[in-house]
Order: C-alpha cells, then sequence, then structure tokens
C-alpha cells in the first residue's frame, strides 16, 4: 500500500510556527510596549510633573549625551582666587564665569577685583566672578599677553617685553617707564588637584539634562543615537507584525469553529 502525504500535517506545522512565532514577539515587544507606554503617560503630564524644570545629572546619562569636560588647559591662582581654561571657557573657583578665553595668561587680585587676562584680551571680575570690563588690548600691544601681576594695588601685563600697568581703579592700561618687570609679582600656573577638577567637572556639566529631554529621548530612542531609533522602528515593525499575526490567528481560528458547528449540524 502506498502512503501519500498528509496535507493536514503541513497546514498543522504552519499553525504551530504561527502561535510560537506570535507568542515570542508578544513577550519580545511587550517591555517595550510598556516602556512606551509609561513615557507617553510622563510626556502628556510634563507641564503638571514639571519634567522641564527636573533634572538628572548621572555621570553615565551626562556621558551619553556627550557632556563630557575637556582636560583643563592652564590653572593659575593668586591667595584663594583660582582662574582655569576648560576648552575655550574661564572658570574662577570652578565657577563657569561664561566668558571665552584664547590662551590663559594669568590672574591676579586687587581686592575687590580680580584681572585675568588671555592672549589679548583683560577681563575685570568681582570677587565673586562677575564680570565688570572687558579691554581688548590687541591694537595696543605688539604681541601676546603673557604674563599677568600686581605692582602695589596695580594690574601689570607684559607683553613682547613691555611692561604695561593698570590705574588703581583697573579702567585703563598705560605702558611703564619707571617700573621694571622684575618689580612685579607675576601670576604662575598651578597644577589642580583632584577636588579641583570634580568641582570644575561638576561646574561644567551644570545641573544635568531636563527630565523631559530624556524621556521624549527615551519614547524615540533618540537616547541611544542612530542605533536606538533603528530599534525603536523594529520594534514599531514588530507591533505590526503581531498585530497581523494576532489577526491572522483569530480569523483560522474563527473558521475551523465555524467549520465544527457545520459538521456538527450535518451529523
Amino acid at each position: 500500500m502506498s502512503m501519500s502525504p498528509n496535507p493536514s500535517n503541513g497546514n498543522g506545522n504552519l499553525r504551530q510556527f504561527f502561535r510560537r512565532g506570535h507568542r515570542w514577539l508578544g513577550v519580545f515587544v511587550a517591555v517595550f510596549v510598556l516602556l512606551l507606554a509609561l513615557t507617553g503617560i510622563a510626556l502628556n503630564h510634563a507641564v503638571g510633573l514639571k519634567l522641564d524644570q527636573r533634572h538628572v545629572s548621572w555621570p553615565w546619562l551626562l556621558d551619553m549625551y556627550g557632556i563630557r569636560m575637556p582636560e583643563p588647559t592652564t590653572s593659575f591662582v593668586d591667595g584663594s582666587i583660582r582662574a582655569t581654561q576648560v576648552g575655550d571657557r574661564l572658570f574662577i573657583n570652578a565657577r563657569d564665569t561664561g566668558q571665552a578665553v584664547d590662551g590663559l595668561s594669568g590672574i591676579v587680585a586687587l581686592d575687590p577685583l580680580l584681572l585675568v587676562a588671555d592672549a589679548r584680551t583683560a577681563l575685570v571680575f568681582t570677587t565673586g566672578g562677575e564680570r565688570v570690563e572687558a579691554f581688548d588690548l590687541g591694537s595696543k600691544l605688539q604681541g601676546p599677553i603673557v604674563r599677568v601681576g600686581r605692582n602695589g594695588g596695580r594690574a601689570a601685563i607684559l607683553s613682547d617685553g613691555e611692561l604695561y600697568l593698570s590705574d588703581p581703579e583697573v579702567t585703563v592700561f598705560e605702558r611703564a617707564t619707571a617700573t621694571a618687570p622684575a618689580d612685579v609679582h607675576w601670576s604662575t600656573e598651578s597644577a589642580l588637584s583632584v577636588d579641583d577638577i570634580a568641582a570644575l567637572e561638576a561646574a561644567y556639566r551644570g545641573q544635568g539634562i531636563a527630565l523631559e529631554r530624556v524621556l521624549l529621548d527615551l519614547h524615540s530612542g533618540r537616547i541611544f543615537g542612530a542605533t536606538g531609533t533603528l530599534f525603536m522602528d523594529i520594534v514599531a515593525v514588530g507591533l505590526i507584525l503581531l498585530g497581523l499575526s494576532g489577526l491572522d490567528l483569530f480569523r483560522r481560528r474563527n473558521r475551523r469553529e465555524s467549520v465544527g458547528r457545520s459538521r456538527n449540524r450535518n451529523r
């Protein structure tokens, strides 16, 4: 007797494949559906929850957003006041002044004022770090500012071997003819301690990332860059497949039940 293949076995295997695929796809997608639901609900109530006013400053999260402090370039100390260049930003006692500098040359304390200079600009601050004045001396000097110091109660700067002194109120600089550079107490570079670097890094990174932005990026996958966005697209495709496979299984089940009821009536 010859045996012929049973077509019902193929259909059974196909149904089993669909069921298993539907089940595992559901497990995979469920985690991300939960994530999308939770972040979506939070974002719908962003104003009430004040998500734009809440910040997170976890180091690993800030690293993911690329908020990393570059290596400090130079740092000078005069008494208890420290000026440090980080990237192109000037920090005074680990406080971001919001001032860009190019080649920090030194700092000098002239209570109640501070003078900080880079290659061509002399910046006057209060001891609290608030900027008072900025002097662009590039057109007046023969070269870049290479040193900053103090002579009595006056600020001193050295450029191309020439000495310039300020008036007592630090409102103007004039070339000094009666004072030699050797008579000036010059600012010198100072190494940063571990605590100094930690304080600078905290100030550089600021208060962190707004929670609303984190949730938006988590919802869209952008928090993980282009890869995260692509992955969330794959999850969306998984949801579509899950829906289609669910509808197909529902259709097949209804058809089987309909056939079964029809057979029962014909008996």
